[in-house]
């Protein structure tokens, strides 16, 4: 009954033109086939609206009924004291039941991102002193926001191998460990002394924006919705922002620039985990400044991601 009168709302709503054959039933708008409904003997009837499939299945216990859209499915069940709606996320086997095929490659990379920063094979020569930019590494933080992904699977059959790729936010605090922070002189960075006694912070801050372009390669552990992962490739970044920080008793001055600090970086990165959590290491090949303008020195961040989407 509930799957007769979603169907019929489905047609009302969709179109002015219906043919029906045997089982299935296509309803048209301007000659261009909107809706198909083929009703299944297995208690299932699909629908498909456009390019999105639309599953109802009669789930043979009285009054239950099932509702797939995408990856997700509705549970209607009728009992003596009223209706129990719940909604839940398929994973793959179930997908499969569902559908009478694999679910398609799904990578790893929209998340939320918390790592350590650090710089690599420093070298201050023609510059003093020559460790202004040390960084104390337990408040040197980067966070990051990938927000969109894109997944393309390589095997015909098979979901476990793909490549992955998308776009993220990133933001880098870089906190110095001495009484120091930098300004441009005659085109070059330089170290500015902070005499203040009342010094409490001095940090460099960088954001990007973030492409990757990976190869993920997933194994089963429990089931085809538990797998480990591993990605690695190339990543890029573009600069959208840099400046400094001084805190020093209650003033907290911060200078927006550029400070020579390159606009593009690209460099490597790995990750490996277990459904939502991973490990990820990036690290850039691109000097963090600009040749000859700045200490030379190559950045690097080790880090957690959480909340895989």
């Amino acid at each position: 009954m509930k799957t007769s009168i979603l169907v019929f709302i489905i047609l009302c709503a969709a179109g002015t033109s219906i043919l029906k054959a045997q089982d299935t039933v296509r309803v048209s708008v301007l000659g261009k086939n909107v809706v198909t409904v083929v009703e299944g003997g297995d208690l299932r009837t699909d629908v498909k609206i456009g390019n999105s499939a639309i599953d109802i299945k009669d789930a043979g216990r009285g009054d239950t009924v099932k509702v797939r859209i995408g990856h997700r499915a509705l549970v209607i069940a009728e009992g003596n004291h009223g209706s129990d709606i719940k909604y839940n996320r398929l994973d793959d086997e179930e997908f499969e039941s569902w559908t009478g095929r694999p679910s398609r490659f799904k990578g790893h990379w929209a998340a939320v991102e918390m790592g350590v920063n650090s710089f690599a094979n420093v070298d201050y020569k023609g510059y003093t002193p020559d460790y202004f930019m040390d960084l104390n590494q337990n408040k040197s933080f980067e966070v990051g926001l990938n927000f969109l992904r894109y997944s393309i699977g390589l095997q015909k059959d098979k979901r476990n191998i793909g490549l992955v790729t998308g776009l993220g936010l990133t933001y880098n605090d870089y906190r110095f460990s001495n009484p120091y922070t930098i300004e441009i002189v005659d085109g070059k960075v330089k170290s500015k002394l902070i005499e203040d006694t009342g010094l409490s912070k001095t940090k460099l801050s960088t954001s990007y924006l973030t492409v990757p372009l990976m190869l993920e390669f997933q194994i089963p552990v429990s089931g085809n919705n538990k797998k480990l992962y591993f990605s690695g490739g190339v990543i890029g970044g573009l600069k959208v922002g840099s400046h400094t920080k001084i805190k020093m008793n209650d003033s907290r001055p911060k200078d927006r620039g550029d400070f020579n600090i390159n606009a593009f970086r690209y460099g490597a990165t790995a990750r490996f985990g277990y459904k939502g959590i991973n490990l990820f290491g990036t690290y850039y090949f691109s000097t963090f400044f600009k040749n000859g303008r700045g200490p030379e020195m190559f950045p690097f961040t080790i880090g957690i991601g959480l909340m895989n989407w």
